[in-house]
């Protein structure tokens, strides 16, 4: 009833006067919204041509049940309304259907897949550029399933059809493209100018338009030109049509193929149009035919066949001409018809031109033509393929591959498009790559996990398990060959040689002070020395002054000038003894003597015993080094060390910790279990070292870091040297270069070497593992090792004393005990000075000598109370005088020289005498006489 309701209204609005021209179009589901769109506006412009031919259309959407369906609703459009001729547009051939028509008469008018000349065009075009992986992109379900048809041809690349239009979750095509492994090499969006905006709105704002050159913007009408985004993809390769060239062709006027111009359109006007016109000048009009397919004659008449109907009924197609818009599409190679005798469908002849969008260059962006009835032409010399494009995989790894970070604040900087910079030694081994290979590529990081560890479900993350979910095409990053990743990806030659495991810790901080010397002696043991130098002092004073044989009480046995041990110069004395000056005279008494000889000792041992200790704490303190290996790293306590969580290396404590207990278990159970021979496992301790299981109890004592930055980061903040790190020797090596105060210790364990890893049975295998031999052959290898493990940086870290010697940090208090001397002797000096000057004020005594008067006469008398002058007079005392020189008589003459210096003795033969002439000489003075005068004459006895 709705079919024959819309014929109906078809009929109604055709003019009274006019031939009728019935036509049945058959379609499929997915061309009923826009055909029924085009019917309307080509039966309007039908009207306006006023060709004198009513069409009176319906449409019988095929479902292709199997109940019969179909053919019970094209038996009621026979018997209801008729028809001149069927116009099939479905995708597949009718058998059924076709055969009916063939037998009543009724012309058959087949039109090939619009899409059929872009997908022709597009295929070849990709040919030329050798491309492979192709995503196709259609902006509605019908252009969809049209392309999905062109399978059945083939195309020369292999390809994802994918429906814009589709909104259900998993169907998103901007998901679909970016979820795709491998990634597709080229792109192409087919869609009408319109839709084609929104189209590549979407994809901008989705972050998939990076590279120009793999996308391509197939434009299914004429109004390219209203594509707004032509800045945006600029070196883009687009397809486009030709609105004047169309025209020409149909012929319509220009403005015909210009707003609302659409492809199906145009062919639904030229092929009415081509009908009616058959039509016309046909001899006997078509009138349409009926048939009910319910009578019985339709069986007698289903079985005529066509050349037994009237040839002026079947062959007046024969009458149309079709326009130079239209021509005969080459049957399809690879397809057979079922009926065995399909007819060429009718398609759109049209020029498609292939260029690109530039600024700078608009007259030189065409670089093919592509006609329907002829081959690809090509305007440039070639057409060079995009390069291939693929995703590498890596992981932060220092310096293997890292984020490139503020150096103050540790925040990430990133380049023009947002993107995170990435450095290292991988960054340039994919670099060197893929210029050697031709390739662009993008370097993505796992979100789970590091390098790669599979769970108990057998599931992998890190770098390995998006090598095995193919979201990557290979992996350049810092991967050890392990056998039990070997079972799931495919590892290339090495591009580094053996690493392991290795200790970082820091250097020892010595701790320097300007009185280090001193630190070497206890602090009691220094105020023992000064005990005993001023106990010494003191002793030699009182022994000096009590004793009756010291040369203060007993003048007599030394009449010359001797050394006087007053308190002063007994200090003087016990504090000279420590240099290797000595401390001068000695005391001339026994008991002095006996006392200053075992304080010598003491001092000569006490020097003996501060020299060696100071040399023995000095190279002691240089040759200390926390530990040496690992086994002692696992002895100690006092040093804590740890891993980077979940990283190889902490794998590796893992796995041997579980050896260790397994090889316990199986060896207890051998031992305890053994009925024969059991005297044979009779020891006394466990035949394996058992440390594994230890340092792996310390390492999670410790927490285990979350990177290596962090790692080396508390090695550095240990100045006591009490901390470690065990990590890869490679990253190792490369933190020591530009920190200088980590030192590795111990020997590298546990190697393995750095290899790129592909996927099982990858197609790249090959081509990376020559390209990576290569790359040894031209050692580039190890200029990458000489530009990252640059030894020459440790040239700028500060000389240890080890090296230097020792610092005037270390040695600054002896000259500032010296600075501090000379400042309290310039304070001593000056105060002698002024006690000098004020006891001469105390003690000075002013005489005046009075003048002699006009008479010569001078008065010696004291001056008066009534004199006006002060006048100072010094007045000798006689008893004074008289006692001194009776002093002086008393004083016996000095000894003759035999006698000062023999004292009694004999003489020494060896010792000559003079001839006792004595012999005067100036500046000679032996001894003086009390009342001698200066100008008196010394001599000498010879």
């Amino acid at each position: 009833m709705e079919l024959l309701l819309m014929v109906m209204v078809h009929l109604l609005f055709l003019p009274a006067n006019a031939e009728v021209l019935k036509l049945t179009f058959w379609i499929e589901p997915v061309q009923r919204a826009d055909f029924d769109a085009d019917m309307v506006v080509v039966l309007k412009e039908l009207e306006a041509l006023r060709l004198d031919v009513r069409i009176a259309d319906t449409s019988l959407t095929l479902t292709r049940s199997e109940d019969g369906l179909d053919m019970q609703r094209f038996c009621e459009i026979l018997s209801s309304v008729g028809t001149s001729a069927v116009i099939d547009l479905t995708y597949r051939h009718w058998e059924e259907g076709y055969d009916l028509v063939r037998s009543l008469g009724i012309g058959y008018v087949r039109l090939e897949r619009l899409m059929r000349p872009f997908l022709d065009m597009f295929g070849d075009f990709m040919r030329q550029k050798r491309a492979n992986n192709v995503a196709m992109v259609f902006m509605n379900a019908r252009d969809t399933g049209e392309a999905m048809q062109q399978m059945l041809i083939g195309y020369p690349f292999r390809t994802i059809i994918l429906d814009a239009s589709q909104t259900d979750p998993g169907q998103n095509f901007l998901d679909r493209i970016r979820s795709l492994r491998p990634p597709p090499t080229y792109v192409a969006l087919f869609a009408r100018a319109a839709a084609m905006n929104g189209l590549f709105d979407k994809v901008q704002k989705a972050g998939l338009f990076q590279r120009p050159l793999e996308w391509h913007f197939v434009f299914l009408d004429t109004r390219d030109r209203v594509f707004k985004y032509r800045r945006q993809a600029e070196l883009c390769t687009r397809f486009t049509l030709s609105p004047r060239a169309i025209c020409r062709s149909m012929p319509m006027p220009d403005l015909y193929c210009g707003s609302g111009f659409t492809i199906q359109r145009a062919m639904l006007l030229n092929v009415l149009r081509s009908l009616i016109n058959a039509a016309q000048v046909s001899p006997l009009y078509p009138s349409g035919i009926y048939q009910d397919c319910n009578a019985t004659a339709m069986s007698s008449s289903s079985e005529v066949s066509g050349d037994d109907l009237p040839d002026d009924d079947h062959n007046w197609l024969d009458m149309v001409h079709w326009s130079n818009f239209l021509a005969y599409a080459s049957p399809p190679p690879r397809v057979q018809d079922q009926s065995g005798s399909p007819l060429p469908g009718l398609t759109f002849a049209v020029n498609i031109s292939a260029g690109y969008w530039s600024s700078e260059h608009e007259a030189k962006t065409d670089l093919a033509a592509w006609s329907s009835v002829a081959e690809m032409r090509l305007l440039n010399e070639t057409i060079s393929p995009a390069r291939r494009f693929f995703r590498i995989g890596t992981a932060e790894s220092i310096p293997w591959s890292y984020l490139r970070r503020n150096e103050r604040t540790g925040e990430l900087l990133r380049d023009r498009s947002g993107s995170p910079i990435w450095e290292g030694y991988c960054i340039d081994f994919i670099v060197r790559l893929s210029q050697k290979l031709n390739f662009e590529y993008e370097i993505l990081a796992p979100a789970v996990g590091h390098m790669g560890e599979v769970n108990e479900r057998g599931e992998w993350d890190g770098v390995v398990g998006d090598l095995i979910r193919g979201e990557t095409d290979f992996a350049i990053a810092a991967l050890k060959m392990y056998s039990e990743r070997e079972e799931v990806i495919d590892f290339l030659p090495p591009y580094y040689e053996q690493t392991g495991i290795s200790i970082a810790i820091r250097k020892p901080v010595r701790r320097t002070s300007l009185f280090k010397f001193m630190t070497v002696l206890r602090v009691e043991v220094w105020l023992s020395i000064v005990a005993a130098l001023v106990g010494t002092a003191i002793m030699i004073w009182f022994m000096d002054k009590y004793s009756p044989y010291s040369s203060r009480n007993n003048r007599a046995a030394y009449p010359y000038a001797c050394r006087e041990f007053t308190l002063r110069e007994s200090f003087w004395f016990a504090l000279t003894s420590f240099t290797p000056q000595g401390g001068g005279e000695a005391p001339k008494a026994i008991s002095g003597r006996m006392l200053v000889a075992a304080y010598w000792l003491f001092v000569v041992l006490m020097l003996a015993t501060f020299t060696a200790n100071l040399a023995a704490f000095l190279t002691v303190e240089r040759m200390q080094t926390p530990v040496q290996s690992l086994e002692q790293l696992a002895r100690q306590s006092r040093i804590n060390y740890t891993v980077v969580r979940d990283s190889d290396t902490h794998q590796y404590f893992v796995n041997m910790k579980f050896a260790e207990d397994t090889l316990y278990r199986m060896w207890k159970e051998l031992a305890l279990n053994a009925s024969k021979d059991f005297k044979k496992f009779r020891i006394w301790d466990y035949p394996i070292k058992e440390q594994y299981g230890h340092i792996l109890l310390a390492i999670n004592s410790s927490q285990p870091v979350a990177d290596a930055r962090e790692g080396f980061a508390n090695v550095d903040a240990h100045e006591n040297a009490d901390y470690a790190f065990i990590h890869d020797s490679a990253e190792i090596k490369y933190e020591i270069t530009r920190n200088c105060n980590l030192t590795e210790v111990g020997e590298v364990f546990a190697e393995q070497p750095y290899a790129v890893a592909v996927q099982q049975g990858s197609h790249l295998g090959d081509e990376l593992s020559y390209a990576i031999l290569e790359l040894q052959k031209d050692r580039f290898f190890e200029e990458l090792k000489a530009k990252y493990w640059n030894q020459s940086n440790l040239h700028n870290c500060p000389l240890s004393e080890d090296q230097e010697g020792i610092t005037l940090e270390s040695l600054g208090g002896v000259f500032i005990a010296t600075l501090f001397g000379l400042i309290l002797a310039m304070m001593t000096l000056g105060m002698e000075v002024m006690y000098y000057k004020k006891k001469q004020r105390s003690t000075l005594q002013i005489t005046q000598v009075r003048p002699v008067d006009e008479s010569g006469d001078s008065s010696t008398a004291p001056p008066t109370a009534s004199s006006t002058t002060k006048q100072a007079w010094h007045m000798p005392n006689p008893e004074e005088q008289k006692e001194k020189e009776q002093k002086d008589k008393q004083v016996s003459p000095p000894p003759s020289f035999e006698a000062a210096t023999f004292r009694g003795k004999k003489l020494p033969a060896r010792i000559t005498l003079g001839d006792g002439k004595f012999k005067p000489r100036q500046g000679l003075y032996a001894r003086k006489n009390l009342g001698a005068t200066d100008s008196s004459q010394g001599g000498y006895m010879e």
